[in-house]
């Protein structure tokens, strides 16, 4: 499917938002993905983007959170194209989906980096449901500037009593307000301490989410509990 983008904003330092212009409306389910595709110095490429779009459903439009990696090819080049440019995507795809259990159970988002993206939609989901079960956003980064969609997350806090926001920061002090400092595994595991028939989704950087895995296994959870969405870098 070629598609138009449609606008280009900067997220963080290192982060844009490409928002997508569709020829026609799809539908799709939250925590799915599209596949870009270029041609890139000859060569064909193509990357898995998850959907950063804050609603599931039927879209018009599809937001794509992209890190630049420096030493990579799809992401340069994406970073080198500005609106109106056209771009080739699959339709959305992807089983990293909520299980109907986590209607009834506290649910754990736990992520670094651009792996937020998908838990917009996922999240939005969630709360949309009428049972009083709790959902928490574990999110890691190293920097205070690498926080993405940090101010939404604040003020859906304030707004949804069944919602709690755990900011981490890896290089952080642990002085900022409301922000934790240290590694995500921590902060989710006294969650899944207090809450052990939780389900917790993963999405980040490959050793985050290795760790995660074992972690999460030490701790007594089934292979029910817990669903992963990995990426390099």
């Amino acid at each position: 499917m070629i598609v138009a983008i449609k606008s280009v904003k900067n997220l963080s330092d290192r982060v844009k938002v490409f928002e997508l212009e569709l020829p026609e409306a799809v539908v799709f389910t939250a925590g799915q993905f599209v596949i870009v595709k270029a041609q890139v110095g000859g060569e064909r490429i193509e990357r898995s983007y998850s959907i950063a779009n804050e609603n599931a459903g039927e879209a018009q439009h599809i937001e794509l959170c992209i890190a630049l990696n420096p030493l990579g090819k799809m992401s340069p080049h994406l970073f080198g194209l500005s609106a109106g440019a056209a771009l080739e995507i699959s339709l959305p795809q992807g089983g990293f989906v909520l299980r109907d259990a986590a209607i009834e159970v506290p649910t754990i988002f736990v992520c670094t980096g651009t792996g937020v993206a998908p838990f917009r939609s996922m999240i939005s989901s969630k709360l949309e449901e009428t049972r009083e079960s709790m959902v928490y956003l574990v999110m890691g980064n190293r920097a205070s500037t690498d926080m993405l969609y940090h101010q939404q997350w604040m003020d859906l806090q304030l707004q949804q009593p069944r919602f709690r926001y755990l900011p981490t920061l890896s290089r952080g002090d642990g002085q900022e307000k409301g922000v934790l400092a240290g590694y995500v595994h921590a902060h989710y595991s006294e969650i899944v301490k207090a809450n052990p028939e939780v389900q917790v989704y993963v999405c980040g950087w490959e050793v985050m989410c290795k760790e995660a895995r074992q972690r999460l296994k030490d701790m007594g959870l089934t292979r029910r509990q817990y669903f992963f969405e990995q990426y390099d870098g």
